[in-house]
């Protein structure tokens, strides 16, 4: 039958249009911007181009269950590009990159997928370890053959950051010690090399990791800290790298620079005469007063920074690492995420190796800034605050396989012993 009104589905683009959009593509334009100036939608212009025997690539990067960045991948000529959903930083698959190249793509690839989640079937919906997840549909092999070799390693699966002087963020010096830190040139990561002390290389970051599983179990929140290798110079130092918490517009201010700004002091004579709990106590409070913030909220916070030193054994809290975020974007303080835990389980004493027995070394082990006995301070918390109910369905704190020195064993023994004592 002749169609004389010309009825029935036509062809939405000619085989010339076709073609010309396969240049301009072919130069760098992207599928949206093409697909939108036709008229037509992003899959139908995928269709076309796919038999002209182009094999576009969508890659939808996810953040929290949501949309956070469309990668639009040409593997066969090397392209890419993106379309970014989320406002924050942090959350993007390039973070402030916004027109990220081929390496840029490879890096993404190899960090976010493949190698903490391998090559699996085309289609299939990835968990990575630190939550994100992503979707590469109808790859159809293209994976092959492809260099993911990114990262420089050493053999192993630790991701290696190479560092040159304008990377680096403070070289800090102390006593007859020090401790590189940086930040990766994407600005993704901060990273934190392990403390030198005496010329001793101390696994702070073995404590780290220990501390981030701790405050998992807890349900504390806090930076997650991974392990990688830290390199500037000739050097190769363990580190863990942690997410730049400034991509997300917040501003760590110090407890000890809040009481400058305020006038106000910890070294006077009546904090220094308080027990452990009332300077708990009073910290959270100046916390709460200069920040406009419920007091529930800060002690909460004081109270799991406390829980935490006892249970590493940190002497190291002292008050320019803890205090406030200030929320640039929202002009507001929050309560801060916690970190810097690693001088704990004895990795803050150079002559850890040296004592005769655990008992000799605990007397080198302190939580500041309360003074204490780590043990004792956990056992005064519980009297205040009942621990088991405050962290609930925690019978005894499960500490990560990662130091295996006998003063760190035998001091996760007797932590452990001492929280199931508790009612």
């Amino acid at each position: 039958m002749k169609n004389s009104r010309n009825a029935g589905r036509k062809a939405s683009l000619t085989a010339d249009q076709v073609r010309a959009l396969k240049l301009r593509w072919e130069a760098g334009e992207s599928v949206s911007s093409l697909a939108k100036e036709c008229g037509i939608s992003r899959q139908a212009l995928y269709k076309h181009l796919r038999e002209d025997g182009y094999t576009p690539v969508r890659i939808e990067y996810c953040v929290d269950g949501e949309l956070s960045t469309v990668i639009e991948a040409d593997f066969r000529r090397e392209r890419i590009h993106i379309i970014n959903y989320a406002a924050q930083l942090s959350k993007r698959a390039f973070g402030f990159d916004e027109t990220p190249d081929w390496d840029d793509f490879l890096q993404f690839l190899e960090h976010e997928c493949l190698r903490k989640a391998g090559a699996a079937e085309n289609g299939v919906r990835f968990l990575s370890e630190n939550g994100k997840c992503f979707l590469l549909p109808d790859v159809e092999g293209e994976f092959d053959g492809i260099s993911l070799q990114v990262h420089a390693t050493d053999g192993t699966d630790v991701p290696v950051f190479h560092f040159s002087k304008e990377d680096m963020l403070l070289y800090r010096s102390d006593t007859d010690g020090y401790q590189l830190k940086g930040l990766t040139p994407d600005r993704r990561y901060f990273v934190k090399a392990q403390a030198i002390m005496a010329g001793i290389k101390l696994r702070d970051w073995a404590v780290e990791i220990i501390a981030a599983g701790l405050c998992r179990q807890f349900a504390i929140p806090y930076v997650e800290q991974r392990h990688c290798r830290f390199v500037y110079g000739r050097e190769m130092l363990d580190a863990v790298y942690s997410p730049n918490f400034e991509l997300d517009g917040y501003t760590f201010i110090s407890f000890e620079s809040l009481l400058e700004r305020n006038r106000r002091v910890t070294k006077d004579d009546a904090f220094i005469r308080m027990d452990a709990v009332s300077k708990l106590k009073w910290c959270a409070g100046q916390l709460a007063e200069i920040a406009g913030l419920e007091y529930d909220r800060t002690e909460k916070y004081m109270l799991d920074l406390a829980v935490l030193d006892c249970l590493v054994g940190n002497v190291d809290r002292h008050t320019r690492n803890f205090g406030l975020f200030y929320d640039n974007d929202k002009g507001r303080y929050e309560v801060p995420l916690v970190f810097d835990s690693g001088m704990g389980l004895f990795e803050h004493d150079h002559f850890r190796d040296r004592y005769k027995d655990f008992d000799e070394a605990m007397r080198n082990v302190y939580v500041s800034p309360y003074g204490e006995d780590p043990f004792e301070m956990l056992q005064l918390l519980d009297q205040e605050f009942h621990l088991k109910n405050v962290y609930p369905g925690i019978e005894a704190p499960d500490y990560r396989d990662v130091l295996t020195t006998p003063f760190a064993l035998e001091y996760e023994k007797r932590m452990r012993e001492t929280w199931q004592k508790f009612d």
